[in-house]
């Protein structure tokens, strides 16, 4: 498969018209929002796209339609829905008029979720922020537009991953109800009453109590199905929506976020943890097929002992496709491919002896199917003999996303991204990898804007390993001179910096500012063999650190651009960690940023969600001696007393993953010994910064930072009293 390059050649080299990415750039790129849908007849393409305008401070959301195949033109998308809503925290109140009261209208209806319900037919999902029903709508495709929005379905509470099977004419969705509850509407009344009590206590008797961003609540997400009438234009639900997983022999059912409907819209499988005490220390997870009559909900693989994962139905029903880990309690284990037989209930693995962890499968046909993994930084997409487990690359290069069969093809649509390019919908071939572009989401970028392209760099690590990263120059690079360096250091562990586009720690925006942007996969990352991602257990100070500080030497002796004496460091989630560490057991940087970092491995165990991570990582409870042992070795603050390098720290109030505590704990060890810090909250955003205008000023103040320490004056002597970039005003209002 060809390179990605949606951009034209010229914007590869910096010149007159061209100009640096910049934080403002990345904010305002327009972005997909969930799940691209193709028609039933795979002519076209319906998808929801944002984009954030920083002028006016509006968050601006499309439901747009795109042809494919023969009819494609990727610079004409039709828009069928086009909504914009202030987005400012306490933004002024705005009273609905008689000029803006039809809520029915394509500007009053926030368009989400698209669902085809025939290939000329349209839906959607709109939830009302002040009631919270979520009303499902359609628009029809009259040849010359697409008409008004007319309501199909209307569901009390807030409904998500909504489908539409056209054999069963069923509409299938997950809510989160509550226990007992027969209907919809039992879980509305209860909501209610909830908001009517005195008091704002919430009581828990086991774990977990949170998770991620939230609280756990009484409700649970289940599977509803609702059957419609027919296609046309009088398209209504002939009966309430009925939970069909409620009745499950394994207790109350949490779905995961997705599921798939069987080709004849009879059954749904999909993934769910078996309630029990253990929650939080145990990965285990199941598939389950569950009947659109909400007959049963069975599990396929009883016997799994790890995380289960995309489940998906072969062509006539007859098998369903899955991975498993195999390790209860690692959430990093090796992803395993199996088949299922519906008929004689019987399971067979597939490529058993591949190296490598598929995230997503689908069928290619009923020999063949298709998987996308991470390998050497990048996210490909391969064909798997299922008799043979051989396996056959079809795109190697850059970063698949999202993948999904066209009907009447041969052709996957996928989203598609690479450092220097962000993500856009493609088609490819499944037989040679040929590719064609469908979208064009942001040629506000084109030649006017320069994006480094990245170059691949291979260094020797702890014990003889390799090291494999990346490289990204300044615009304007002259190899004559030479650059500060932003050595960015990646979270999970297990994860990878990949060839892919990233609204969070673009590498692109480093580079933009001036800085040589180094990103390496270090012992703990994952698409180089399970050993690779295995070997930073009860090492996370270790293999991993050593990596680090040998990849620099090296690159610092063959990179001679680079200035020493302008080093930075930069990292989130583990990264933080890392920087943490690095403070305590290097002086070779001259400012650290540490991103939603671990202070104390001990403090963590106690306050994070998913307990399985640090009892795994760790080898043990740290009220376990020996396994104590573990958490004392490799806990940060152990080591303040040696801390002496600048450093920003960055902390959200609802990052329950590694709680504000945390960079809290840091901030404090740093300024009470006199260390140069500055704390930056968010008491809105979790473990990422995700709104446009708190990551607006993530950007300008982790580049300030960076920036004031590295800045040379006119005569080139370092200039510490000032940043480069002016960070956001104070008041966002």
């Amino acid at each position: 498969m060809k390179a990605l390059c949606t951009l034209p050649a010229a914007a590869l080299a910096l010149g007159a018209l061209a100009r640096p990415f910049t934080p403002e750039d990345l904010v305002e790129t327009t972005r997909l929002s969930g799940h691209a849908v193709i028609s039933p007849d795979g002519t076209s393409v319906a998808f929801v796209q944002t984009r954030y305008s920083i002028e006016k401070k509006r968050q601006f959301s499309q439901l747009v339609v795109q042809a494919l195949g023969d009819h494609l033109q990727i610079d004409s998308p039709v828009m069928a829905i086009d909504f914009s809503k202030d987005s400012r925290p306490n933004p002024p109140h705005s009273p609905i008029t008689a000029e803006n009261e039809d809520i029915a209208s394509k500007h009053r209806l926030e368009p989400s979720q698209p669902v085809w319900l025939s290939s000329e037919e349209l839906g959607f999902v709109a939830t009302d922020a002040k009631t919270q029903q979520s009303t499902v709508y359609s628009v029809h495709n009259t040849g010359k537009h697409w008409s008004k929005p007319r309501a199909v379905f209307t569901a009390p509470v807030p409904i998500s991953s909504v489908q539409y099977n056209a054999v069963s004419n069923t509409l299938v969705f997950i809510a989160d109800v509550y226990n007992g509850t027969t209907t919809l509407d039992e879980t509305a009344e209860l909501d209610v009453a909830d908001q009517e009590r005195a008091d704002t206590a919430q009581v828990f008797d086991e774990l977990w109590v949170r998770h991620w961003d939230s609280f756990v609540t009484p409700k649970l997400p289940q599977i509803h199905a609702v059957p419609l009438r027919s296609h046309s234009s009088n398209t209504k639900p002939k009966h309430a929506a009925k939970n069909i997983i409620k009745d499950s022999g394994d207790g109350r059912l949490e779905a995961a976020d997705s599921f798939v409907i069987s080709p004849n819209g009879q059954s749904v499988v999909f993934v769910a943890k078996r309630p029990g005490r253990d929650y939080a220390w145990r990965t285990t997870s199941y598939v389950y097929v569950a009947y659109i009559d909400g007959s049963s909900a069975t599990p396929i693989n009883a016997n799994g002992r790890g995380a289960s994962s995309s489940p998906v139905f072969n062509s006539d029903g007859s098998r369903i496709a899955y991975v498993q880990m195999a390790s209860p309690t690692y959430e990093a284990d090796r992803n395993q491919v199996h088949i299922y037989n519906v008929e004689d209930k019987t399971t067979i693995d597939v490529a058993t002896d591949w190296d490598r962890s598929p995230s997503e499968l689908l069928w290619a046909d009923d020999n063949t199917l298709l998987a996308a993994y991470n390998e050497y930084g990048r996210n490909k997409l391969a064909k798997i003999d299922i008799a043979s487990g051989a396996v056959t690359s079809i795109v190697e290069e850059h970063s698949v996303g999202s993948m999904q069969r066209v009907p009447h093809s041969n052709d996957l649509l996928i989203s598609y991204s690479a450092l220097d390019s962000p993500t856009d919908l493609y088609t490819v071939s499944i037989d040679d990898g040929s590719t064609k572009q469908v979208t064009q989401l942001n040629p506000q970028l084109g030649s006017s804007v320069f994006l480094s392209a990245p170059e691949d760099v291979v260094f020797e690590g702890a014990e003889g390993s390799s090291i494999h990263g990346f490289l990204l120059r300044p615009p304007n690079f002259d190899a004559r001179q030479t650059y500060p360096l932003a050595y960015v250091i990646h979270g999970g562990p297990q994860g990878s910096f990949t060839d892919a586009w990233s609204t969070r720690w673009n590498l692109n925006i480093f580079a933009a500012a001036g800085f040589v942007t180094v990103a390496l996969d270090f012992e703990g990352s994952t698409g180089y063999g399970q050993n690779f991602t295995d070997a930073i257990r009860n090492q996370w100070g270790g293999k991993p650190f050593v990596s680090l500080m040998r990849s620099l030497d090296q690159l610092l002796d063959s990179h001679p651009y680079i200035d020493r004496n302008r080093l930075t460091a930069l990292g989130a989630s583990y990264g933080g960690y890392q920087i943490n560490w690095i403070n305590a057991h290097s002086t070779a940087f001259k400012a650290l940023v540490n991103h939603d970092g671990m202070f104390s491995t001990v403090s963590t165990y106690y306050s994070t969600d998913e307990l399985y991570f640090p009892e795994t990582e760790f080898e043990g409870v740290p009220f376990d001696e020996h396994a104590r042992e573990n958490y004392e070795k490799w806990s940060p603050e152990r080591n303040v007393h040696k801390w002496k390098t600048p450093t920003l720290v960055v902390h959200s109030e609802k990052d329950y993953r590694l709680v504000v505590s945390e960079g809290l704990s840091t901030f404090t060890a740093l300024r009470r010994q006199d260390v140069p810090a500055r704390f930056v909250y968010f008491p809105d955003e979790n473990h990422w910064v995700l709104k446009p205008a708190n990551s607006l000023r993530w950007h300008h103040e982790v580049l300030g930072w960076i920036t004031q320490w590295t800045r040379k004056d006119a005569d080139g002597v370092m200039d510490t009293s000032q940043a480069k970039f002016v960070v956001q005003a104070e008041n966002l209002n």
